[in-house]
């Protein structure tokens, strides 16, 4: 899910909200994963902390291709890390927040420390080799987002999965499409699923905790 960093998300997706409320629908592990950047994910993990709740820890990066790839590491400070590599990869992009949103980095009280400057959702002047690279040189797990989708999906854009660009796993809006994809050949057979809310409003957490996780890239961050 994103949080009120994402210009995308509405401001009351705040660390203590996302995590208080997806406590209350049951949840028991959430991946936050705002665009190209991680700076509220500390504050995130303070309050899944107090709720019980596990973290795994994400971005959800722009490529230079407008290709939305998930990132996951298994600690928020290398996704900090991550995080500051994207932004200086980030154009000096015209930014109104009464066009695009506000992006709000919090802290676990959900008191606003600070706004961001570069439109988060611009894409990073890395291409998906890059993105993927980087990600795995700091321990973490590349995964393709919403692949199905007509626009900012490795398929849409590319129309295939490169042979030389290996995944464990592709994110489905709808995990039921997979079957049809493999069948025309746009991805390959034995790729692992995550399907998730995709929550950018506090009712997609409280309504839509259907997500599906690959268990190869469970074991490998938990």
């Amino acid at each position: 899910m994103h949080s009120c960093l994402s210009p995308c998300a509405e401001d009351d997706m705040t660390p203590a909200n996302i995590a208080g409320l997806a406590k209350l629908a049951g949840a028991e592990l959430i991946a936050v994963t705002d665009h190209n950047a991680a700076d509220n994910l500390p504050a995130v993990q303070c309050c899944c902390n107090a709720y019980g709740l596990r973290l795994l820890p994400g971005v959800e990066v722009n490529t230079a291709e407008e290709i939305h790839v998930l990132c996951y590491f298994k600690t928020v400070d290398t996704a900090l890390e991550f995080g500051r590599l994207l932004y200086a990869a980030l154009p000096e992009f015209p930014y109104d927040p009464a066009v695009w949103g506000r992006q709000l980095v919090m802290d676990e009280n959900d008191e606003v420390l600070r706004t961001v400057d570069k439109l988060l959702t611009g894409a990073v002047s890395m291409d998906i080799y890059e993105v993927k690279a980087a990600c795995e040189a700091l321990g973490g797990v590349a995964v393709p987002a919403h692949v199905e989708k007509d626009s900012y999906a490795l398929l849409s854009v590319l129309g295939f999965l490169p042979e030389d660009l290996p995944f464990a796993a592709v994110e489905l809006h709808d995990a039921s499409r997979l079957g049809g994809l493999v069948e025309k050949g746009l991805l390959p057979a034995g790729l692992e699923v995550l399907s998730s809310s995709d929550a950018h409003r506090m009712e997609d957490v409280a309504c839509s905790l259907h997500a599906l996780a690959a268990d190869s890239v469970l074991r490998r961050l938990l």
